[in-house]
């Protein structure tokens, strides 16, 4: 079964070329309203990590297939117009645990359902219901549904987008995240199951903001300026974790060209409020200084240098110090050290931590990308947790990635990370991250 359906996988992506040229590209994919697309994604992912506070806990060792099918459609009925659905499935099968069966593995979700109106004279453009959201690098805001991994990403919500010049915009936010699903065919709701697979985040939470984009006050830089407020209800998977809190978000990002073959970008965010009755006082930010060693046209040479802080909770003080991450629970600098944060508080939960970077990127052929990457981690608050060591040092990450792209349709991925833990941890085992990847899309 597991031959045939990685045989079935790989036969669709050598098959998607024929798709494009063949019947579906002429009469339905590119229609002069109409578009119909989707997406296969092949993975096997295994890893070990070595943050282990319960001997049972599926998140310590795992060696899975994952293979994620998209499906969209697109129509323009009238000018000014647009509507947009999106089914996905991800299929799992385990390796390690052996027998493991996914509850994720049968349903079809509706991760994208969404109707734009917009009028260009006026400069404004109204999208409202299921979508994706990405600000920036992703600090933020980019990831709706935390807890189903990159099945899907999602918010519900409605953004108003006013174009106040060539190069700026102000967008409007307002969404409700309910952290469960509305609509899935073969929804799992078993309540003993290993995942609680109708929950895609462990708070219910809605965001109401506004976001400034700018190109053109400061000569090739990019600025963007940012409000967000944040209510979080009482969380019913894990009350005493996440408790009500209202936050107000703050901060800006500025980005671009520096002197000669040097650019860069920086981050930061303070949030004010509430936090399960403690007030919130927080903050956040990173800066990234790139510099490119060799021209475009020859083989693409740049090292970048990066810092990230992210304040932890002070137990001594009646304030609460915790950064909460709003809606950037994601793998953003490692997929294997986002699990470490699961008896912290929740997976990806990125907060009381300082990262210090350096990344590689070279190009030595056309289509090809090798990214290597060194990270140390710290913690800005220690931990007296049973699984923690009571110090600051949380370790280092050393990371490979190769890219290539076969065409534009067809590219895959080879990714390895390493763990050394530091003395924040009681175990001194080392961990490992491995995936494999093929992606095509029509």
């Amino acid at each position: 079964m597991i031959k045939t359906t990685i045989v079935l996988a790989l036969a669709a992506l050598l098959a998607v070329p024929a798709l494009q040229a063949g019947v579906l590209e002429e009469n339905v994919i590119r229609s002069d309203w109409f578009s119909l697309g989707g997406e296969l994604r092949v993975r096997q992912e295994g890893f070990n990590n070595i943050i282990t506070w319960d001997s049972d806990n599926l998140a310590d060792q795992q060696n899975y297939m994952r293979v994620r099918t998209r499906l969209f459609a697109q129509a323009l009925p009238w000018e000014g117009v647009k509507a947009y659905a999106r089914l996905v499935n991800e299929w799992r099968h385990y390796f390690k645990p052996r027998n493991r069966v996914h509850p994720l593995r049968d349903e079809i979700l509706l991760d994208s359902a969404n109707l734009s109106l917009w009028d260009k004279d006026l400069g404004l453009e109204l999208t409202v219901g299921r979508q994706d959201l990405i600000y920036g690098e992703g600090f933020l805001i980019l990831d709706g549904t935390p807890l189903d991994g990159s099945r899907s990403i999602f918010s519900d919500l409605a953004k108003l987008r006013v174009t106040l010049a060539e190069k700026t915009t102000l967008d409007f936010l307002g969404m409700y995240n309910t952290g469960k699903q509305w609509f899935a065919i073969h929804r799992n709701t078993d309540p003993l199951s290993a995942v609680d697979s109708y929950r895609l985040d462990s708070q219910e939470i809605g965001i109401f903001g506004a976001y400034l984009t700018d190109k053109t006050l400061l000569e090739a830089q990019q600025i963007e300026l940012y409000y967000l407020f944040k209510y979080g209800k009482v969380s019913d998977v894990a009350p005493e974790l996440f408790p009500q809190n209202q936050i107000s978000v703050f901060g800006g990002r500025f980005s671009g060209p520096l002197v000669d073959k040097f650019c860069f970008a920086a981050e930061a965010t303070g949030q004010l409020g509430s936090y399960g009755g403690e007030p919130q006082q927080a903050f956040g930010g990173y800066a990234n200084l790139t510099y490119r060693l060799t021209a475009e046209e020859d083989m693409p040479v740049s090292v970048t240098l990066g810092a990230v802080y992210l304040s932890g909770d002070d137990p001594d003080t009646s304030n609460h110090e915790g950064w909460d991450p709003i809606l950037a629970s994601w793998p953003k600098w490692s997929e294997l050290y986002c699990y470490s944060f699961i008896p912290e508080k929740d997976v990806a939960y990125w907060s009381n931590i300082q990262i210090y970077r350096a990344q590689l990127n070279l190009s030595p052929v056309d289509r090809f990308q090798v990214e290597l990457v060194y990270q140390f981690f710290r913690a800005n608050e220690a931990s007296d947790a049973p699984w923690s060591g009571g110090g600051k040092d949380r370790g280092q990450n050393p990371q490979v990635l190769l890219k290539y792209a076969f065409t534009d349709w067809l590219d895959c991925h080879l990714l390895g990370e390493y763990f050394i833990p530091g003395n924040f941890y009681a175990s001194d085992d080392n961990g490992f991250f491995a995936r494999w990847e093929i992606l095509g899309r029509f």
